[in-house]
């Protein structure tokens, strides 16, 4: 490995994984914080969809600025921002105004920050590592992310009773400085290609040429029209799963967050298996496969609740989700890094931050209609059944795609060495 390319990848993994692990300990602390300070789980939910609905909305707006700006100058000014933003409301907090509601806004600001931080970072992967490093840089940036899921709720519970709420705010601020500072000596162009601005050119008509680009795309269009339906149906699963092991199954709260992340823990490992094999060959063959697979594992999830298994024992079923959960979240890298190696390669470096922003965003927004939906499902019809439709419909889907070639050969074709040309 070249010694730029490792330096980048030192000093990039350095930044995500301590902005991310100082994100995941304050998001945590937070989260705790409303619950315990208002009782309300509905108080908590909003901090979810603050956190969650400005990245869905935004996506394509931050995409497009980072094709329009210096994506590098637009990732420290995301970081130094956040550390910048945390620490007005500290002392808002601590000094002016202690009131819940200020939690709200510094949450709902930080995601709109951490979105043009992430597109701006994705799409900036490529010209960072260049194509032969891509899989093992995505890999290691997944595996990283993962690990800091898994460690901040548990730093986060160990240390939310023995420190105010504050000094995570404190923690956070190091963290988006140490991130920042990291990403000024990273060279994000190493790889990128000299391009000729639009002098002429807008936001608008940016964004628009970006949605014209991806309709004239088959491998794009088709890709993110199956992540659409892909996180519909998939969106069953973190609302099934602890209705059926709380309520259910009548396991224990701990028991439950073991389950849940085992499901990063999962991604942590394969991300990690990725990162030290050779760019996945015949990725239609993975990708499909791998879909399967997760569809299989998913209908399976649901068995505890089948009539004929309510009588096996919890001591048994326990280590059976850990399994499935563990199964499904491996499937699910196998299936993602793939298709992002291939899209980080096959997209023309001034539209990667728009294509990846859009993917985000269509796979994004079907997800909270999907929690709603099979929310109010869950207490009309048996978990199990719910889950094998839900199952069922990716694997038809799949083999859908599979009988009528198009999303096929267009993954084989964007899988040669030749980028997709901007044809509008």
């Amino acid at each position: 490995m070249p010694i730029a390319v490792k330096k980048n990848m030192i000093l990039f993994l350095l930044g995500k994984m301590t902005a991310v692990l100082g994100s995941s300990i304050y998001g945590f602390a937070i989260g705790l914080y409303i619950l315990a300070e208002t009782g309300s789980s509905l108080n908590f939910a909003v901090t979810l969809i603050l956190s969650i609905l400005p990245r869905i909305l935004l996506s394509p707006i931050a995409g497009t600025l980072s094709d329009r700006w210096n994506r590098k100058k637009m990732i420290i000014i995301s970081d130094f921002a956040c550390a910048i933003w945390l620490l007005v409301v500290l002392l808002l907090f601590t000094y002016v105004y202690p009131e819940i509601w200020l939690l709200y806004v510094a949450t709902a600001v930080l995601s709109i920050l951490n979105t043009f931080y992430s597109s701006a970072v994705t799409s900036s992967i490529y010209n960072m590592v260049g194509p032969e490093f891509l899989q093992k840089a995505m890999s290691l940036n997944q595996a990283a992310a993962s690990l800091s899921t898994i460690l901040g709720p548990v730093l986060g519970g160990m240390f939310f009773g023995l420190f105010q709420i504050t000094t995570f705010m404190i923690i956070n601020i190091i963290a988006f400085t140490i991130s920042g500072i990291a990403s000024i000596f990273i060279q994000y162009d190493l790889f990128a290609e000299k391009k000729e601005k639009e002098i002429n050119s807008t936001i608008l008509s940016d964004l628009k040429s970006g949605f014209s680009f991806v309709k004239n795309q088959v491998f794009i269009k088709n890709l993110i029209f199956l992540s659409v339906f892909l996180n519909f149906w998939f969106a069953v699963f973190p609302v099934a799963m602890p209705y059926l092991v709380l309520t259910i199954r009548k396991m224990e709260p701990v028991q439950l967050g073991i389950i849940e992340g085992t499901f990063s823990v999962g991604m942590m490992l394969m991300a990690i298996i990725l990162s030290t094999r050779p760019e996945i060959k015949r990725k239609d063959l993975t990708i499909f496969g791998g879909l399967i697979a997760m569809s299989t594992v998913l209908i399976f999830l649901g068995l505890p609740n089948f009539p004929g298994m309510m009588g096996v024992s919890n001591s048994i079923l326990f280590p059976y989700f850990i399994l499935m959960v563990l199964l499904l979240s491996s499937f699910i890298m196998i299936v993602n890094m793939p298709i992002m190696v291939l899209l980080q390669k096959s997209t023309p470096d001034e539209y990667r931050g728009r294509v990846m922003s859009l993917l985000e965003t269509g796979a994004g927004a079907m997800a909270p209609l999907g929690y709603i939906i099979f929310g109010f499902l869950l207490e009309r019809m048996p978990v199990w059944i719910l889950m094998a439709i839900c199952g069922m419909s990716i694997i038809l889907l799949i083999l859908y795609h599979i009988k009528r070639k198009v999303l096929v050969n267009s993954l084989r074709e964007a899988d040669s060495p030749k980028p997709i040309t901007a044809d509008i």
